[in-house]
């Protein structure tokens, strides 16, 4: 068990990678095209939901039982640690911020779907 809530970690390293390298790649085509801000907006949604898709099927894969449950979990732990950095590092306001939620529900339903769509172990 030691092994799979180390790869647990392992794997939300993995997501916070892959989510750099999406939002810098992003970054660099609004630059290049002159983006507007609704297209940043809905570029980090779509950031989200391939990140918490790729979590949940790597976690769901490594937990090998109760996929969606992981996904799950690996999604609020991804949301926890943005929403976390944004209250410390950014000043984000909580009460009435629409954009926290709607952020949450993104994670967690991305996140369990990459868990019920990982490939598991066929039981003989």
């Amino acid at each position: 068990m030691k092994k799979k809530i180390r790869n647990f970690f392992i794997i939300l390293g993995i997501m916070f990678l892959f989510s750099m390298l999406l939002l810098g790649l992003l970054s660099v085509l609004l630059w290049k095209m002159d983006g507007a801000g609704n297209v940043l907006s809905a570029g980090v949604v779509v950031i989200y939901i391939l990140t918490n898709l790729l979590g949940g099927i790597l976690v769901g894969k490594t937990m090998g039982q109760q996929k969606f449950f992981w996904g799950v979990v690996i999604g609020a732990c991804y949301y926890s640690v943005l929403l976390a950095a944004g209250i410390f590092l950014a000043d984000t306001k909580i009460p009435g911020n629409m954009q926290l939620i709607s952020g949450g529900m993104i994670c967690l339903i991305s996140g369990m779907l990459g868990g019920m769509i990982a490939p598991g172990t066929k039981n003989v």
